[in-house]
């Protein structure tokens, strides 16, 4: 460790705290202590577990010891969630300090420390953080944008509008109104150019440009500033430079194995072969010559995969046994297959001319011109709107801090930064960056201010978002920040993942990032646990699907209490998972996985909205009939609709309520009874009370789980918003902010979210299936942008064009590195999903997939296959088909009699305390085994999916020889499950008894045999009690007029006690249970008799129940 010595700070009572922190681990407590110091400034580098928060934490409250106001202190967190996680860990160490309890662990009592030294300053200065913990300025780059810009309006030209959450509406009148002035013949001639140009680009079609245009307004800050004010003079000298820079890497790289033998050859033999006439040049430089020659001879040396080739052939113009053809392939065979030589020669092939094209510089300019008055219509659509977007309400910041005035009297008094915390700097836009330059524009490099950037530049996955690694690492590098010097930290150790864990991602990284100007450093492991890492490749999706669920299973296993969570990169990837999970009784909890819009109640829910607001749209009055608070048979629903191309006047018509059912009858009646009376009601016109009140009359309550109620909340909540004068003030705008919301979770065991999503979080296991798929793809630009080498650049899309010509190659070439930006951002997005796991990680691939190739560029898999290639090993799954849900009804709704009394005021009551069990899944003792030992519950499973192959493939498939053959399986199921090793054989030898009993047995076979409306886990809906009740059976049929429902119970009798006392036992111990079953069955519409099975291998007894 660092010598003691070195541990102070020019803050005297730091000193002792920072010694503490120093002391508690070898590896980086010295650095976790200097940068917790004010009186430096510091970067500090925390990977992935590496206690990045508590360091924040540390930090802010050692500024909290040396203020004079707590708002001396800004700390920009990356969310909400983030600043209110530090906000509650503030409170939360003031209170235990308050409580004089010092804890008795080392690595707990600096903490202890500081919170005690900011409870002094705050008595001394009269804080009162405890009633006041809002004095703390914890918040995001967007919260933080709109209070600057809000204190001085007219500096900023914010003055009271709201900030917009989808201002696509905006976006969408402002280009309409710029691109709709073609037709204005007094627009400026230049304008008139333009629009005509762009819009023979997109063969006159307004709508093709609309999702452009949006795109570029949506990345404005991007750009703005460089675009309009660029010159084509500067672009012309900015591609000339990046053309000689990126020539001159390319041919550094190429000369280290001597490419001007490879030139000479080509040259050679371009005066013997016609095919290389091409080459007579004979060298690479500069000249037109010179660049031409390079581009054909890397093509030539180039695969199709962008691999160079390992010899040449007749194909490539070089005929067998020729002296040109020996030198040539000698040549190739001396390279070591170093990838930096593919990644020149690509260069070489698809590097422009340095000449800007006349062409793209005459598209150029007229899109300059059209964005110039797009964004003055932007500002129009944002007055007439009275809202702004995030970008703007930025800019706006930006602005007011630097309007010609000194930086520090831009803000207020009372909000002087004297120090600045940044987390996740690494996600940091380049418009965000400006604003803290502005921030600390006029400090002095020796005053007593500091900046703290904490950050990890392999965890930079915000692309889409501007933000790039770049300004991170450039700070990083240059060791500063506007006038302040920073020392620069690295924290090693990881708290969070097993070794086991850390060690592969250490490997894995280490390897991949080598050679490249790479900065990884290692982590060190700081728990001892075990851990395991598992690379599988699947045959199908539907067998990873299976696999996803048995990896939950084990897990559970291994730790009922663990938290485990399926990583992905795209909610399609979930495709075969989620309904996999179900069938398996697996809870799951989405986070922003599920459009609210896509769950069923809510639906249901806006059809009724939609039925309100427009009488004739016939779509949505049906979507109502046929909602589990109306509930009308599509026989009553075809009825209705040919009666009346309206659907409520036809619901009112006499002829057609004679033509209905019975059943339809009396819901059309509870229906339009419900709609008189809020359409009677005086506040008839408002159509958000209304809605709520029609749905609460018509039952709608009764239909829902607490999850569904909270959605349902959220939408009646939107639309409040959305009609201030009582109508929907814009209709397109409410059902546009519908698409953006996501349902609630659900209670699960298993949580299910994007790797975007999960970041900032850990998880006792991680899944993360589907390493294959791509992501989605992005539409092709009206222009790219990027900056190389220093300088901003731009091409622009030039249409259907020959894919040589200069202006083709132009856009391709920069495409290309923009591409090639979101390639390598992929390799950080598996970084992240990789170290979110504490104990288990397992990654998943197959191999068959849909119209794209496995492990294409765009997939995590295409991005690590350098590196993962040698990790996959083949996994063997069964596939279980899922199963539909025979003779239930799918369809759950009200009785038709369903009556419900109205609050006074139609307001939906607040959620009660009482445990609703709606969607609860029954425990699946029948894979449980007896007690909790847990050999037993493994042999309960695995006997388990054995019966259920055995009933799926039909009972007369299945011998005792062929039952026998598959005891080596039996084996690899229980290895899968984690039985103990050395026990396999003594408990696959159990198994394979109680199966073969099974098989032997008249009661088993019976069972097993094929029944109507039989199934495997058949989920069945009822309504009991006012709720939605789901369970799932395990192998329910019907036979000679029963439905039965039985189970499988793997126990033996335990030794001295009498068979039938101990089947007595187990009818007690299940009975309750199965009832239950039975009550569900029989509210889910199933009229038979209902009986109940309990199947004993272990003494082949049934008892029915």
């Amino acid at each position: 460790m660092t010598a003691q010595a070195r541990i102070e700070s020019k803050i005297s009572h730091l000193t002792p705290i920072m010694a503490a922190i120093a002391s508690t681990n070898p590896h980086d407590a010295d650095v976790r202590a200097l940068s917790i110091d004010p009186a430096r400034s510091v970067a500090l580098l925390a990977p992935a577990g590496s206690g990045k928060t508590t360091q924040l934490l540390y930090r802010l409250l050692a500024c909290l010891t040396v203020v004079q106001r707590p708002e001396e202190i800004l700390a920009i967190t990356f969310t909400n969630k983030a600043a209110g996680e530090i906000v509650e860990r503030v409170t939360g160490a003031l209170a235990l300090a308050a409580s004089g309890r010092e804890p008795a662990e080392a690595h707990e009592k600096p903490l202890y420390m500081l919170a005690r030294l900011v409870l002094e300053r705050d008595a001394l200065l009269g804080w009162n953080l405890a009633l006041n913990p809002s004095r703390l300025r914890i918040m995001t780059f967007d919260a933080f944008c709109a209070q600057i810009a809000g204190k001085m309006p007219i500096m900023s030209g914010l003055g009271g509008g709201r900030t917009s959450d989808d201002p696509s509406l905006i976006y969408r009148a402002a280009i309409l109104n710029t691109l709709g002035s073609v037709n204005d013949e007094s627009i400026p001639s230049v304008l008139r150019e333009a629009l005509e140009a762009v819009l023979a680009f997109a063969r006159n079609q307004f709508e093709l440009l609309v999702p452009m245009f949006t795109t570029l307004l949506t990345k404005r800050d991007q750009w703005v500033g460089e675009l309009l004010n660029m010159s084509g003079d500067e672009l012309s000298e900015a591609l000339r430079e990046i053309v000689e820079t990126e020539m001159s890497g390319a041919l550094a790289v190429l000369d280290k194995y001597d490419f001007n033998t490879c030139w000479s050859i080509f040259a050679d033999a371009s005066g013997v072969h016609e095919h290389h006439s091409w080459a007579a040049y004979g060298r690479v430089d500069m000249t037109d010559e010179g660049r031409d020659f390079a581009r054909r001879a890397a093509k030539a040396l180039l695969k199709t995969d962008n691999m160079i080739r390992s010899k040449v052939t007749a194909g490539e113009g070089f005929p067998a046994k020729e002296a040109l053809t020996s030198r040539m392939n000698g040549f190739l065979g001396s390279l070591t297959g170093d990838p930096e030589v593919d990644k020149a020669l690509i260069l070489l092939r698809d590097l422009p001319d340095p000449q800007y094209p006349a062409e793209s510089a005459r598209m150029m300019e007229h899109l300059t011109v059209i964005l110039r008055y797009l964004m003055a219509n932007l500002m129009l659509a944002f007055d007439g709107a009275a809202a702004v977007d995030f970008p703007e309400v930025a800019q706006r910041a930006i602005l007011s801090l630097g309007a010609g005035v000194e930086i520090g009297d831009a803000l207020l008094d009372e909000d002087r930064v004297c120090h600045l915390l940044v987390d996740e700097n690494q996600d940091t836009s380049p418009a965000q960056y400006q604003l803290l330059r502005c921030l600390v524009q006029a400090w002095e490099e020796d005053d007593e201010r500091s900046v703290f950037m904490c950050g990890d530049k392999y965890q930079s996955i915000y692309l889409f978002r501007g933000a790039t690694v770049n300004l991170f690492t450039d700070t990083v590098e240059q060791a500063r920040f506007g006038p302040k010097r920073l020392d620069v930290y690295h924290l090693r150790v990881n708290f969070r993942s097993s070794p086991t864990i850390v060690e592969w991602n250490n490997k894995v990284y280490g390897s991949l990032f080598q050679g490249a100007g790479s900065s990884f450093v290692p982590s060190v492991p700081f728990r001892s646990n075990p851990g395991l890492v598992t690379v599988e490749a699947l045959q199908s999706s539907e067998a990873e699907a299976q696999r996803v669920v048995q990896l939950v299973q084990d897990a559970f296993r291994e730790d009922p209490e663990q938290s485990v969570a399926i990583l992905v990169r795209g909610r399609s990837h979930l495709k075969h998972i989620l309904p996999a999970l179900k069938q398996a009784g697996i809870g799951a909890s989405g986070t922003d996985i599920d459009p609210i819009a896509e769950c069923a109640p809510v639906a249901e829910v806006v059809a009724m909205i939609r039925s309100l607001w427009h009488q004739a749209d016939r779509t949505s009055w049906l979507a109502l009939l046929r909602a589990a608070f109306v509930g009308l048979s599509w026989e009553d629903c075809l009825t209705v609709s040919m009666g009346h191309e309206v659907i409520p006047v036809a619901l009112r018509m006499s002829d057609v309520q004679e033509r209905l059912t019975l059943d339809g009858k009396a819901r059309v009646n509870r229906l339009v009874e419900a709609l008189d009376g809020v359409e009677k009601s005086s506040r008839s016109d408002e159509l958000a009370w209304k809605a709520r009140a029609l749905w609460l009359a018509l039952g709608g309550m009764s239909t829902v789980d607490q999850t569904e109620l909270a959605d349902i909340k959220t939408v009646f909540k939107l639309l409040g918003t959305h009609t201030a004068t009582g109508d929907l003030d814009n209709p397109q705008e409410f059902f546009n902010a519908l698409t953006n919301l996501y349902a609630s979770p659900k209670a699960g065991v298993v949580q299910i979210m994007t790797i975007h999503k999960s970041k900032g979080l850990e998880f006792g296991t991680v899944i993360i299936p589907a390493l294959q798929k791509s992501g989605g793809s992005d539409d092709t630009p009206l222009f790219y942008w990027r900056t190389i080498n220093g300088r901003f650049f731009m091409a622009p899309n030039m249409g259907d064009q020959d894919a040589m010509s200069p202006e083709s190659r132009l856009f391709k070439f920069l495409g290309s590195r923009v591409k090639a930006d979101h390639r390598d951002e992929l390799e950080r997005v598996a970084y992240v999903g990789f170290t979110r796991a504490k104990t288990r990680l397992h990654l998943t691939a197959c191999k068959d997939v849909e119209n794209e190739e496995a492990g294409s560029s765009n997939s995590l898999l295409g991005s690590l296959k350098r590196v993962l290639a040698d990790e996959f090993v083949e996994a063997d799954v069964d596939v279980i088909e899922l199963d539909a849900a025979g003779g239930v009804p799918s369809k759950a709704r009200l009785d038709a009699g369903h009556y419900v009394e109205l609050p006074t005021d139609c307001f939906i009551p607040a959620a009660t305390n009482e445990a609703l069990p709606t969607e609860s899944e029954l425990h699946d003792e029948l894979r449980e085994g007896e007690g909790d030992d847990h050999k037993a519950k493994v042999e309960g499973i695995v006997y388990h999916r054995v019966v259920e192959m055995i009933a799926k493939d039909g009972l007369e498939k299945w011998s005792i020889d062929k039952l026998l053959g598959k005891a080596q399986a039996v084996a690899a199921l229980m290895r899968r499950e984690g039985y103990p090793i050395r026990d396999i054989p003594t408990g696959r030898d159990r198994i394979m008894k109680l199966l073969v009993t099974t098989l032997q047995s008249d009661k088993g076979r019976w069972i097993l045999s094929k029944h109507d409306e039989g199934g495997q886990e058949v989920q069945v809906s009822g309504f009991r009690n006012g709720r939605w009740v789901h369970r799932y059976l395990d192998r329910p049929f019907v036979d000679a007029g029963a439905y039965w429902i039985t189970d499988w119970k793997t126990g033996d009798c335990p030794e001295g006690v009498e068979v039938e006392a101990f089947l007595a036992a187990i009818a007690a111990r299940y009975r309750k249970k199965m009832e239950e079953y039975r009550a569900v069955v029989i509210e889910a519409g199933v009229t038979l008799p209902v009986k109940l099975g309990l199947y004993l291998p272990a003494v082949d007894r049934f008892v029915e129940l």
